[in-house]
């Protein structure tokens, strides 16, 4: 018979696999919040296997037990065992920060979701968090039970958005019912102390246009302008950073964090990496830094680039690199 965490890490699988059908169907009108529930149920399973797994499948380390020396077993009115919810079970496996963070903001969509009222600032953030919650799923499954998930096309595609992975804030929800306002309040406030260099992502983001009859966001990072003449009120999204700020790392920079990712990582195939995908110039990974304004302007002129031109690169970049250096046996070197 198989081991009762294996059981959780199939019915875990089989709950987000649900949830990304669910999400995926061209019409289904309680989408986000059905897909919510049934996430933070796949990721409570998930969890619950891990400590079971670590445990040598003793069910006892799921109970909930209270009194001296926590001897007692808390039982439900039916006598049977009670076990930790989700958050215990993050406590008790000390997630990272980011994934916390990332499954707290889930926690609180579901527990409101009965406030939702069709607002799409909260759509937005669904499918945000939600994309990031998947990608931080796979890569925990892979790693504690050594389970790919990739051929089970692990993703979720609302209206076809291609998104990419930058920062977001939201601001303005003043015109929001007080429940939703209290929610994005939270989640923006939740994204900025979640940044990180890590493997985890608190929000997968995307840059697109957005249809709805609400402001979303005004920030330093995004210029929104709604178009009054549409039926539907559509907003129009800008980025609006500073060149650094969109490419704040240099070439050694790019190169150190390629290497702390996947230690053993040999420069000389991240140049590889960079040179065969043309990185370079490749706006959704790097810009060339130019000197002076004359310099670029000269450039778009002419396409002809200045002798010892370097290039800025950002994290997309990094991962980019690490996720092909990892698909090149001769990408790292033999030293422990």
């Amino acid at each position: 018979m198989k081991a009762v965490y294996k059981q959780l890490v199939d019915k875990s699988v089989a709950a987000a696999l649900a949830a990304i059908e669910v999400y995926n169907k061209p019409d289904f009108h309680y989408r986000e919040e059905s897909f919510v529930i049934l996430l933070v149920n796949a990721w409570e399973l998930l969890l619950k296997a891990k400590i079971l797994k670590d445990s040598k499948n003793r069910l006892t380390s799921l109970y909930i037990h209270f009194g001296k020396n926590n001897h007692k077993i808390k039982r439900s009115r039916t006598g049977n065992p009670l076990t930790i919810e989700l958050f215990g079970a993050m406590q008790k496996l000390a997630l990272d920060p980011v994934v916390t963070e990332n499954l707290s903001m889930l926690v609180d969509i579901r527990d409101t979701a009965v406030h939702f009222h069709n607002e799409n600032g909260v759509r937005y953030v669904v499918f945000t968090l939600g994309a990031a919650a998947l990608r931080n799923y796979q890569h925990l499954a892979k790693e504690w039970f050594n389970k790919n998930l990739c051929s089970y096309h692990f993703y979720i595609l609302p209206l076809g958005f291609s998104h990419s992975f930058q920062t977001f804030r939201l601001m303005d929800v003043d015109s929001t019912p007080p429940a939703v306002a209290n929610l994005l309040k939270g989640v923006g406030a939740a994204q900025e102390k979640s940044k990180t260099e890590g493997p985890f992502f608190f929000a997968c983001e995307i840059t697109t246009e957005l249809k709805s009859a609400k402001k979303f966001a005004d920030s330093a990072d995004i210029s929104v302008k709604v178009d009054q003449n549409a039926k539907d009120g559509a907003i129009i999204i800008t980025q609006l950073k500073r060149k650094l700020d969109q490419y704040p790392l240099s070439y050694t920079e790019l190169v150190e964090r390629v290497k702390k990712a996947l230690p053993g990582t040999k420069t000389s195939a991240i140049h590889d990496v960079i040179k065969a995908h043309k990185l370079k110039g490749n706006e959704a990974y790097s810009a060339y830094s130019f000197r002076t304004k004359a310099q670029e302007q000269a450039f778009e002129k002419t396409k002809v680039l200045p002798k010892g031109m370097t290039s800025i690169y950002n994290e997309d970049a990094v991962r980019f690199i690490v996720q092909k250096c990892q698909q090149m046996p001769a990408a790292t070197s033999n030293a422990g």
